[in-house]
């Protein structure tokens, strides 16, 4: 796929219409508080911190988030106590776990129901007030990092787990600045 600046016009029989693409993403990618596009989100920032080429397109369909510079396999998940509707209280914090068969265009699903990364890296959006909440503020997210393999072993075929049953496995706990070493250190110590 090739990659896109935004600058790309629409066009109407071969003649430019006046808008770019660079409009669409921001009409469609600004509510950064959205659940979906909060998930892609978290997957960038996680992207940024280890340094991963951000030269091709992100593909929606891989059986794991993100490969590492070193070659491990990386989940990401993200959640977030504001959303982007009206709330009369902060949302609970649970993060989806499901183990999932793989994918290939080459293949197909697979039969076995695995989870399919080495590492999970956990992103909570940790703001409580809207009024001052930027999810591009990276100090307003915490990271929580834990090798699959602890999620396996505690949590079994558990398609979900909340912020408390989570640090009850103690991952590590990271902010932006350390979260590429901390990364490594789990998937060193951990996989």
């Amino acid at each position: 796929m090739i990659m896109l600046t935004g600058n790309e016009h629409f066009t109407y029989d071969g003649m430019p219409i006046g808008v770019l693409l660079n409009d669409f993403w921001s009409w469609s990618s600004s509510d950064l508080l959205n659940n979906t596009l909060r998930g892609a989100l978290a997957e960038f920032i996680i992207g940024s911190a280890l340094g991963i080429d951000f030269s091709t397109c992100r593909r929606d369909w891989e059986s794991f988030d993100l490969l590492s510079p070193s070659g491990y396999r990386i989940e990401v998940k993200s959640s977030a106590y504001l959303q982007s509707w009206e709330q009369s209280k902060l949302s609970r914090i649970q993060f989806s776990i499901r183990p999932s068969r793989s994918w290939t265009s080459d293949s197909g699903y697979s039969d076995t129901i695995v989870r399919q990364s080495d590492i999970y890296v956990f992103c909570l959006f940790a703001c409580k007030e809207k009024s001052s909440s930027n999810p591009l503020d990276l100090t307003q997210w915490e990271f929580y990092i834990l090798p699959t393999k602890v999620l396996d072993d505690a949590c079994g075929d558990q398609v979900s787990i909340t912020l408390s049953s989570l640090i009850k496995l103690n991952p590590i706990k990271s902010n932006y600045g350390e979260l590429a070493n901390k990364i490594e250190e789990v998937y060193k110590n951990g996989s």
